[in-house]
C-alpha cells in the first residue's frame, strides 16, 4: 500500500492525460477538485490487487459524455456523493477504482475517496480511454455491466439494469445526453475477488510513473518527449503545427478530425472524444487500440480533444496498446473496424515509421 498525496496528483495528471489518447476528459479542473479534497481530508490509501479484500465491493468510477461540454458544464461535486449515497446502503467496504485511467477519469475517484476515507484501486478497466461503455476489461471477463448508475450536476440519479453492456450503452448515452452529455457514472460494480482477474492492474502507479519521468527530464533539462516516448515504446508519427480542426457534439461525443502538418508531411487523426485514427495521404499509420497522443512540442504536455488548436506546435506519438486489446475479443470491441473505418489494425512498429 501506498498513500496519494496532493503533490502526486499532478504527476498522475499528466501520465492520465497522456494514456487517454485525448480523451477521458480535460484533466486540468477535476486536479483542483482532487487537490482540495486530499488538502482538507487527507492522503488517499492506494491499494495494490493482492491486497484487495475478496468480499470488497470495487466501483469502477467516471465522468460520461462530450468531453468538450465538460469544459463548458463544470461538474458541480454533486454527482459522485449522490451515486455513493445509493452503493453505501449495500453494507460492504468500497474501494473505487478510476474506470479508466485516460484524462481526468483517471482522477476522479481520489476526490471522492479522500472525502469518504476510503482507498482507491491501483488499477482500471481500460488501461487507457475509449468513448462507450462495453469497452471494458470487464465486459471481456464477464462481469455485468449492471446496475449501472449515473448522476448529474443537480444530483438527479438514474439506475439502470440492462441486459448486457451494449444495451447499457445505448441506454445510457441517452441518458447522459439528457444530463447535459456530461454525467458521473457507476458501472461494472463487482466484488473483490472477481475484480482480481478483470482489471487492468497497476494503472495508477503506471501514468505516476510518466508523469514522474516528464517532471524529472525537464529539470535535468532533457528532453521529456523522448523520455515518455523510451519507457512507454513509443513511435513519433509527426511533429508540425496544427493547420486545422473540424469538430462538433454529435450523439453524445466530441466528433472530428484535427490535421498536422511539418514541412515534408501531413497527417490527419480521426477522433471520437479520443483519437482512433491516423492517416497519411489517405492511408493509415496508426490505428485505436494503440494509444495515439497529441503533446505540445515544448514540455511534452498531452492534448485533449477539447484542446485542439491551431497553430499549436505539437507531436504526435502512437503507444503500443495494452495487450488486452490486441486479442481477437478485444479488437471486436474496439478495433478500427467497430469505428468504421476501413483499416485493419497492425500494432505500432518503431522500424515501420519514416519520420
Amino acid at each position: 500500500m501506498r498513500h496519494i498525496t496532493k503533490e502526486d496528483l499532478n504527476l498522475l495528471a499528466h501520465g492520465c492525460a497522456l494514456l487517454g489518447s485525448g480523451g477521458g476528459g480535460n484533466p486540468a479542473y477535476d486536479l483542483l477538485i482532487a487537490e482540495h479534497a486530499l488538502e482538507k481530508y487527507g492522503d488517499v490509501a492506494l491499494i495494490s490487487v493482492d491486497e484487495l479484500s475478496d468480499d470488497a465491493l470495487v466501483v469502477p468510477m467516471a465522468f460520461m459524455g462530450a468531453p468538450l461540454i465538460a469544459t463548458e458544464k463544470l461538474p458541480s461535486g454533486r454527482e459522485f456523493p449522490a451515486i455513493m449515497e445509493i452503493l453505501k446502503k449495500h453494507g460492504k467496504k468500497l474501494v473505487l477504482m478510476p474506470a479508466e485511467i485516460g484524462g481526468a477519469n483517471g482522477l476522479c475517484a481520489f476526490a471522492v475517496a479522500a472525502k469518504m476515507g476510503i482507498p482507491v484501486l491501483d488499477a482500471d478497466t481500460l488501461g487507457r480511454a475509449f468513448p462507450q461503455l462495453q469497452m471494458s476489461s470487464c465486459n471481456l471477463h464477464g462481469v455485468p455491466a449492471s446496475p449501472a448508475y449515473f448522476a448529474d450536476s443537480l444530483g438527479n440519479t438514474v439506475k439502470i439494469h440492462a441486459e448486457d453492456s451494449l444495451s447499457l450503452e445505448r441506454i445510457g448515452r441517452h441518458v447522459s445526453i439528457s444530463m447535459g452529455s456530461s454525467c458521473a457514472i457507476a458501472i461494472y460494480l463487482m466484488e473483490g475477488k472477481r475484480a482480481k482477474t478483470a482489471v487492468i492492474p497497476g494503472s495508477v502507479t503506471l501514468a505516476l510513473s510518466l508523469g514522474q519521468a516528464a517532471l524529472d527530464a525537464r529539470k535535468k533539462g532533457m528532453n521529456p518527449l523522448e523520455k515518455l516516448m523510451e519507457i512507454t515504446e513509443g513511435v513519433l508519427l509527426i511533429a508540425g503545427i496544427i493547420t486545422e480542426v473540424v469538430q462538433e457534439v454529435k450523439d453524445g461525443f466530441l466528433q472530428g478530425s484535427v490535421t498536422i502538418k511539418s514541412d515534408e508531411r501531413e497527417v490527419e487523426v480521426i477522433y471520437q472524444n479520443e483519437f482512433l485514427l491516423a492517416k497519411e495521404e489517405k492511408k493509415p499509420i496508426a490505428t485505436t487500440p494503440d494509444i495515439l497522443a497529441i503533446v505540445e512540442s515544448e514540455g511534452a504536455i498531452p492534448l485533449t480533444t477539447d484542446g485542439l488548436r491551431f497553430g499549436l506546435k505539437v507531436a504526435l506519438i502512437a503507444i503500443p496498446s495494452p495487450a488486452i486489446w490486441q486479442t481477437d475479443a478485444g479488437l471486436a470491441l474496439v478495433g478500427p473496424e467497430f469505428f468504421g473505418y476501413r483499416a485493419t489494425y497492425k500494432p505500432i512498429k518503431k522500424e515501420e515509421i519514416l519520420i
